[in-house]
């Protein structure tokens, strides 16, 4: 997981998605692209350091978190190993509505 690069990308139009896209192995972020203020789209991506190399060589804007991978590897420790719910015998409680 420690090698994941997040990669935001500046595009102006659904064919330049497409470029990118069929150029390199990468995974969309959740949602639509976010049109900004100048008519381009902003989309996020997520990729293997020799498929985001790829992306860099494309003629558009972009920026990249190369720690992106790190940072989730860390945060992963975080995440608690205990089960709650004890194997099924424990029902969850919240907010949660039954509908």
């Amino acid at each position: 997981m420690e090698d994941i690069v997040k990669i935001t990308i500046w595009l102006p139009d659904q064919q330049a998605l497409n470029k990118v896209l069929a150029t390199a192995e990468v995974s969309l972020d959740c949602g639509a692209p976010r049109r900004e203020s100048d008519g381009s789209y902003r989309v996020t991506l997520y990729a293997r350091p020799p498929e985001a190399q790829k992306i860099f060589e494309l003629p558009y804007r972009h920026e990249a978190d190369e720690n992106y991978g790190k940072v989730l590897a860390e945060r992963q420790k975080e995440v608690s190993k205990i089960d709650r719910f004890k194997g099924g015998k424990v029902k969850p409680t919240g907010l949660g509505e039954k509908r």
